[in-house]
């Protein structure tokens, strides 16, 4: 009967005495180790002399809906050659739990809350579930950053929005995620390049950011031989702002008229007018008209815009420096002051920008998939309050 459960078991190194208990919701088993000598902790000589046996009780998988416990005879064994005395370890036991109910927890702990997880498998939450999934994030990452990254995504995410916020750094080349680091200051970025030493900064060709000065500061005193890529999906953010103060400032009635105190037709279109020319259907195009026939303030904004998002559509820099040329022609005529802040935005980030063109277009793209499934994770998890178990959880997501 023991040969027969051992098979069962599917441990290798792992003997079965005899099954203790055997009811409808509990299974408990008596094992041991088939090896018969153990090295010495102290001296490193094999030690084949038991002195005695003591039992440990080690969780395993569930057995047909039923909570499986193995216990294990853990013999202490005595040194022929120094006379101390240790407990003998095994590969597939660790910390009161098998391998496998260790690896299984870790994977539930990535689409599962740790509560979740602890009240599923009947097992401390802190101790074994948090313990295990920051052991092995620590591993994973100690693996990621080892080897060379080409091109760096750098982010921010928040852990409380408004509040507390980590620096996200993942690997352009792979998509995954090499660390989360608390805050989003110049000392968080700076804290990680220098943990990762100057050969590794070195194999860094491209990064890519937002538009932070703190990160810049960082980049530029860390990497200072990479192509510095200002996010596209963050410098659009920036454009579309131009157009909407001037939808703002047309859509607005005299205090004297009767509700609504906008016009209702500008309002709808409101992110109508944001999209590119080219995405636009027919129905769209026409609405659009109709509105530029009534506000020709409005077109020229409009058709900043578009020349603004043709930076990036341009299949090289010449023909981004030609749309903003355009631009700069329209800005020109006086009709659209709201446009200034964004001139001084491409004046102090123009280099940055134009720079998606010789990085062959380089993007935060992966980074903010990634911020989605960090926000699912909170989610999840009903929220974080702590650094490091966001950082650990976000690890095993990515």
């Amino acid at each position: 009967m023991s040969d027969v459960m051992s098979v069962r078991l599917h441990l290798s190194g792992v003997r079965v005495r005899g099954v203790l208990v055997d009811s409808v919701d509990r299974l408990e088993v008596e094992v041991e180790s088939t090896r018969e000598w153990s090295r010495c902790p102290h001296c490193g000589f094999r030690c084949y002399k038991v002195w005695d046996r003591r039992g440990k009780r080690v969780r395993d998988l569930e057995v047909s809906g039923r909570r499986a416990t193995l216990v294990w005879r853990r013999r202490r064994f005595c040194c022929g050659n120094c006379g101390e005395r240790h407990l003998e370890d095994h590969d597939q036991f660790q910390a009161g739990l098998t391998r496998r109910l260790a690896r299984r927890l870790v994977a539930d702990a990535r689409v599962m809350s740790i509560r979740a997880a602890s009240r599923h498998h009947g097992v401390g939450w802190h101790r074994n579930i948090l313990g295990l999934v920051r052991a092995h994030s620590a591993r994973v990452a100690q693996r990621r950053r080892a080897r060379p990254c080409r091109v760096l995504l750098v982010d921010e995410t928040s852990i409380r929005r408004r509040h507390r916020y980590v620096t996200v750094v993942a690997c352009g080349d792979t998509g995954e995620v090499l660390a989360m680091i608390p805050g989003r200051t110049k000392g968080s970025l700076t804290r990680f390049f220098r943990d990762q030493g100057a050969w590794w900064c070195r194999q860094v060709e491209i990064v890519v950011s937002d538009g932070s000065r703190s990160y810049q500061a960082a980049i530029s005193q860390y990497l200072p031989d990479a192509v510095h890529v200002l996010d596209r999906f963050h410098v659009a953010r920036w454009f579309t702002e131009g157009l909407t103060l001037v939808r703002r400032e047309i859509q607005r009635r005299p205090a004297d008229q009767r509700p609504p105190t906008y016009e209702p037709d500008l309002f709808r279109a409101r992110f109508t007018l944001l999209r590119r020319a080219d995405h636009l259907s027919d129905g769209h195009q026409a609405h659009l008209d109709r509105l530029f026939d009534a506000h020709p303030r409005l077109r020229t904004a409009w058709d900043a815009l578009q020349e603004l998002y043709r930076i990036y559509e341009a299949d090289d820099l010449d023909g981004a420096n030609e749309a903003l040329g355009r631009f700069a022609d329209l800005y020109a005529t006086g009709q659209i002051p709201e446009y200034r802040e964004i001139v001084d935005t491409i004046i102090a980030w123009g280099k940055e920008i134009l720079a998606y063109h010789s990085s062959r277009r380089a993007s935060n793209g992966p980074l903010e998939g990634i911020n989605n499934l960090l926000q699912v994770l909170r989610r999840v998890a009903h929220g974080f309050t702590n650094y490091g178990n966001y950082a650990a959880r976000g690890l095993l997501v990515t």
